[in-house]
């Protein structure tokens, strides 16, 4: 039971079983997700979209050592928690739009497989941790940019 729900949280409801490019198939299907629960709800609130992103990174911290381990990689492929984690990081304390989303999930997936200083050094963190990090600060760096690029245009 452990081994099949490891996997079917790291994976991303199997997002990450998808061949080629599941990181990107990933962070895609995170944006949707978020665009229609907002679109639902009418609003998201920051407290509960803080929420949900910690919950998602504690989960994925233990699933993704778990997958690890079992598949006896330091960060396997199929691995898109982190994705998930980190497009949801993107997007905190922004109002919800095309250009916040699109400009959003771009700019994640840039510093995701860039990873400019330090991120990639986030990935020496051991036990899942680092498979987490190195997305988490992708997503932070993104929502950096998309917070300045936000205030500019209100101006």
């Amino acid at each position: 039971m452990k081994r099949h729900l490891s996997l079917l949280f790291a994976s991303g409801l199997y997002i990450g079983l998808i061949p080629g490019a599941p990181g990107t198939c990933a962070s895609i299907a995170t944006t949707l997700a978020f665009y229609l629960t907002w679109k639902i709800a009418h609003s998201i609130v920051p407290a509960l979209h803080l929420s949900v992103t910690c919950l998602i990174t504690a989960i994925g911290v233990f699933a993704a050592a778990e997958v690890s381990r079992q598949r006896g990689l330091e960060d396997p492929q199929i691995v898109v928690i982190d994705e998930v984690a980190g497009q949801l990081v993107t997007f905190l304390f922004l109002p919800v739009g095309a250009f916040n989303l699109f400009v959003g999930t771009a700019l994640f997936r840039l510093f995701d497989i860039w990873k400019p200083f330090p991120i990639r050094r986030l990935e020496s963190l051991r036990n899942g941790v680092g498979i987490m990090a190195d997305d988490l600060l992708a997503g932070v760096y993104a929502n950096l940019i998309l917070q300045i690029l936000n205030w500019l245009l209100r101006r």
